[in-house]
């Protein structure tokens, strides 16, 4: 029951601060969170196939937990740190250093300690993938905007 209601909480959350996010960067910054969570969706099949996650009472649990990180906290936080770093390197770097410490240690941690579910790799690894993964997603936010209006409209203003 306990695990319901977090999960259920994590998106109840997640959700309600996105009428926080302006209208234009939540436009903005969708396609690279679709990708992201994408991307993630696929690393959970991975580590789910290999036996690197567990999750208590496996399959039905296993989806519902998924899908609740995904949905909720990661996606609505990865619209949140394109937002405040407004497209800078480093400042984007620095919010997910932070956010991702926190998730790799001691969130982590306390899944494990209330059995939500089990990682079978270190927290420092899992610090590096989700970074990395961090990485990735700037650079498809990059490579989206050089495409799209986006790009468009920022080569517009620096030739006004």
């Amino acid at each position: 029951m306990l695990q319901v209601i977090i999960r259920v909480s994590l998106i109840l959350v997640s959700v309600l601060s996105a009428f926080f996010i302006p209208k234009k960067s939540l436009v903005k910054y969708l396609p690279v969170t679709l990708f992201s969570s994408t991307t993630l969706l696929a690393e959970i099949l991975y580590f789910t196939t290999h036996k690197m996650w567990t999750v208590k009472n496996a399959q039905k649990e296993m989806t519902s937990t998924a899908l609740s990180l995904v949905l909720g906290p990661y996606f609505f936080s990865n619209l949140w740190i394109f937002h405040l770093s407004k497209g800078k390197f480093f400042r984007y770097s620095l919010f997910n250093i932070i956010a991702d410490f926190i998730y790799a240690y001691p969130i982590i941690s306390l899944f494990k300690r209330l059995n939500f579910f089990k990682l079978k790799v270190s927290p420092f690894q899992f610090f590096l993938l989700i970074f990395a993964n961090a990485n990735i997603n700037f650079a498809f936010q990059k490579f989206y905007e050089k495409f799209t209006v986006f790009g468009k409209q920022k080569m517009h203003e620096t030739a006004v």
